[in-house]
């Protein structure tokens, strides 16, 4: 009997080893993470985790782990996120700034039950560190392991892969150096997590620090995520075999794909008309959205037939740039009335652009256009049909006679400022910076230097690109989108109307007021004073303003016109210049 106990146990030993390795591999080994067939990765996190969609570098080593397997991935991240959902108020059916406090954390619950997942790769600690300092670590554990039982409700067999934050590589200062230590400290928290649940950690502060590696201090480029994902597949225990192989390339651009169908699923632009507060405007395109769907589950059949890294006579389908609907009919030229000694000529008009939303001159007297056909909503399947132009007249006849593309791809732009040899444009959630350097006069740089602005509305995104005479860039958002930001300076958030200002050098950005509803005009004078209209029916004068808070402005019954000197409504006559 005892002998037959013995043999018992040690076949129950086997079966809990076997079953250790198959579920939750062992903390501290770089033994193999398997995945099984029908596996649900969600990817979740800060903007860490967010941009790599745009890369995809971790979802093919993973991917191509078991080529055999269908395994789906999703990415969840958010920018400037925490375990708590911060970030996630922008997919609230309720107007910005009026949601309850755990608004966000609903949307975060809502979003895993959507994606169910069996396995999650985390990423989160880069926000809470900048946001929280050290004296938000022991929140930041209480709220990550919150997450985790409310995932573990929702899967109960569900496996977690923690993820440290990268490390920061600027110089060292006071500021860096306190962040660097509270950034160690949130690494440990997550460290400690993982171990008392027997799951992998994968430590990235020693990974991706070289700068050809990063786009800043805190945030990896293509070449980073690359990095990181060699790093992670090998705690995983994964083949290395995607890192040489050359039609790694062809399975990337279909993965890349395939996350843009899903952005456009999970985060839908104009949330508040399609879905919200507003829908009775545009509810009835709420039926396109669920239409993704299929796009993403053609691009998964893609990545199964190329996940082997084997076939090489794949061709994917050109993308679809054009609109199914809209069709040009030239417009009549419209006749003005005008004032004495006044004239208004025609000086461009379509084809040369497309519904013109922002535009500026540059110092050689070319315009610059944020020229969109998507807007308001790019259609289902619809790849960025978007462009930036430089129009120009040649032959000094008062009419553009040339209209080149400077940059295309883009989705819905709704602000550009030419400056620093290239120009600014505020984009979907992004604020990119296109530079030539061929001088073929297109853009061969695109860099993403800040995202997380809202979409919930897309003729309230980021919008309004204005120079101030500090030498920083200044831009607005309206009343129904909230923005999310994490930049190596610190986190911005900021729901509801109001303006920001970023200085590109040292890449820190600020709130500069708050309020306003539709805020599309900023102007300078030659005293530095600002000034502003709003879309809602009402102007507004800002003279030295930093940080004022207008929300009052936003109200309805207060649409007229006003006026703010140092903060002061309506004190005109006490200005201080």
């Amino acid at each position: 009997m005892n002998n037959c106990m013995k043999i018992w146990g040690a076949l129950l030993l086997v079966i809990a080893c076997i079953g250790c390795s198959f579920c939750r591999p062992c903390f501290g080994q770089e033994q193999l993470f398997e995945l099984i067939e029908g596996d649900r990765v969600v990817f979740l996190g800060d903007t860490f985790i967010e941009q790599e969609q745009y890369a995809g570098w971790i979802e093919l080593m993973m991917t191509t782990a078991f080529p055999s397997r269908h395994v789906t991935f999703r990415n969840l991240g958010w920018s400037a996120d925490t375990p708590a959902g911060n970030s996630r108020f922008g997919l609230s059916l309720l107007q910005a700034g009026r949601e309850p406090d755990d608004e966000g954390w609903k949307q975060l619950l809502k979003q895993l039950e959507l994606t169910d997942p069996t396995v999650v790769i985390f990423g989160y600690g880069m926000a809470s560190s900048l946001e929280g300092g050290l004296g938000g670590v022991k929140a930041f554990k209480h709220e990550y392991e919150r997450l985790l039982a409310s995932i573990t409700g929702i899967c109960p067999d569900v496996r977690f892969v923690f993820l440290s934050p990268v490390s920061r590589t600027d110089q060292p200062s006071e500021r860096s150096d306190a962040h660097r230590q509270a950034l160690r400290a949130y690494s440990s928290v997550i460290a400690s997590l993982a171990a008392s649940r027997n799951c992998v950690f994968v430590d990235l502060s020693a990974v991706a620090t070289h700068s050809k590696e990063r786009k800043n201090p805190i945030h990896l480029n293509d070449n980073g995520y690359r990095a990181v994902a060699i790093e992670i597949g090998k705690k995983l225990g994964y083949s290395k075999v995607w890192q040489s192989n050359p039609n790694a390339e062809l399975l990337r651009s279909v993965i890349l794909q395939k996350n843009t169908w899903w952005f456009h699923r999970s985060r839908p632009a104009n949330m508040a008309y399609v879905f919200g507060f507003r829908k009775r405007e545009q509810g009835q395109n709420a039926i396109e959205i669920p239409k993704y769907d299929e796009l993403i589950a053609e691009e998964e059949k893609n990545i199964a037939l190329l996940r082997s890294l084997e076939n090489n006579m794949f061709h994917p389908q050109p993308p679809q740039v054009e609109s199914q609907y809209a069709k040009f009919h030239k417009q009549p030229t419209p006749q003005f009335t005008v004032g004495k000694d006044l004239e208004v000529t025609l000086w461009a008009e379509n084809p040369q652009l497309n519904k013109p939303i922002q535009m500026n001159f540059d110092p050689s007297g070319r315009l610059w256009v944020a020229s969109s056909e998507a807007y308001p909503m790019i259609e289902v399947g619809q790849s960025s049909p978007d462009k930036i132009l430089i129009l120009e007249d040649t032959n000094n006849d008062g009419r553009a006679d040339s209209s080149t593309v400077f940059a295309d791809g883009l989705l819905i732009p709704t602000g550009v400022e030419p400056g620093d040899g290239g120009c600014y444009v505020a984009q979907s959630t992004d604020l990119l910076f296109l530079k030539d350097t061929d001088g073929d006069g297109k853009a061969d740089i695109r860099k993403r230097l800040l995202t997380g602005f809202g979409t919930e509305d897309t003729h309230h995104n980021l919008h309004t690109l204005r120079w101030g005479p500090d030498g920083r860039l200044y831009m607005n958002q309206s009343i129904y989108t909230r923005t999310d930001t994490e930049t190596s300076r610190g986190v911005v958030r900021l729901k509801a109307g109001g303006g920001f200002r970023y200085h590109p050098s040292t890449m820190r950005m600020e709130v500069v007021f708050r309020g306003l509803v539709n805020s599309w005009g900023h102007q300078f004078d030659a005293y530095g004073q600002s000034f502003l209209t709003d879309g809602a029916g009402f102007s507004l004068e800002i003279i030295n303003a930093s940080n004022q808070d207008l929300s009052s402005w936003g109200n309805k019954d207060s649409w007229q016109s006003s006026s703010v000197i140092n903060g002061t409504p309506g004190a005109a006559n006490s200005a201080n210049i």
